[in-house]
């Protein structure tokens, strides 16, 4: 492998992750169900996106704040914050109630990367409800060592839930795939297997962030993370089910625009929104 690429991609890793999180297959989803006001959501709700939709953040946000409503004993856990900053972003909740910017950069929240305020809504939303926000994604130094070193630098519970997990071989190969259409078909092969485990490694954190929220005393836990992280086939419900959660006790719902594709049975219900301008999103690859 071009060591000069492996080095790039690395440096890029969770830019490149966050745009498989947010790829799409080529099955085309013929469905947009709209949440009734007097529908009873299940106890794991999964929210997806596409990161770059302020519409998309809009939307979810509307539908968090009924969600705390129908159930204040909600938690939501955010992909765009590791689990390790939990506590540090409890105690900014303590000290400026209500202070979004304390508490994203309690969670080190980056927002060059995240192109903040784009999710502010969402964290608005939380924080003037009074739910608790916990993290649910790794450190990105360990998402490196993931792609470099695969099962030797997964956390400890991370791996003893992917090892309950079932796993098959057309499993591994439609996130492969998945994997390779967010990155334009530039990623080398010899990359792919690290990416996969990477990617294994956050729904898994996701996952356990989810069930650790409804362990400690939850009534509901939301999840706030890119389509790919919130697919039924191969994603967070894989392992939330693997944990002994019910299937019908989650829901797996994409924010998807008009055109854009999905796989068929990955999600429960799609809601779709205009596309924003935006450039094209493989140039990068191309440099």
């Amino acid at each position: 492998m071009n060591t000069a690429f492996r080095g790039a991609a690395l440096a890029l890793l969770p830019m490149l992750l966050a745009a498989c999180a947010s790829s799409t297959t080529n099955a085309t989803d013929k469905t947009s169900v709209m949440p009734s006001s007097s529908r009873v959501e299940p106890e794991f709700v999964l929210l997806g996106e596409l990161h770059d939709n302020p519409d998309h953040h809009r939307a979810r946000a509307e539908q968090l704040r009924r969600l705390i409503a129908q159930e204040p004993k909600t938690v939501v856990v955010f992909e765009q914050f590791s689990r390790s900053e939990d506590a540090a972003v409890a105690q900014a909740r303590k000290t400026s109630p209500g202070d979004v910017n304390a508490v994203i950069d309690a969670a080190k929240f980056d927002r060059k990367g995240w192109r903040w305020p784009l999710h502010q809504p969402l964290f608005d939303a939380a924080l003037q409800s009074g739910a608790e926000v916990r993290g649910g994604n790794i450190d990105r130094d360990q998402i490196r060592k993931i792609v470099r070193e695969g099962d030797a630098a997964w956390p400890a519970d991370l791996l003893a839930l992917r090892d309950r997990t079932a796993w098959t071989g057309t499993q591994q190969d439609a996130l492969r795939q998945d994997i390779q259409v967010g990155h334009c078909g530039a990623m080398p092969d010899a990359m792919l297997p690290g990416m996969v485990q990477a990617q294994r490694a956050r729904d898994a954190a996701m996952a356990q962030a989810m069930l650790d929220a409804k362990n400690s005393g939850a009534k509901r836990v939301v999840l706030i993370a890119g389509n790919g992280h919130v697919r039924r086939d191969v994603a967070v419900p894989v392992y939330l089910q693997a944990a002994g959660v019910p299937a019908s006790d989650i829901d797996a719902i994409a924010y998807l625009e008009p055109g854009s594709a999905t796989t068929a049975g990955g999600y429960d219900r799609v809601e779709r929104a205009p596309a924003p301008s935006r450039e094209d999103p493989c140039a990068q690859f191309r440099k």
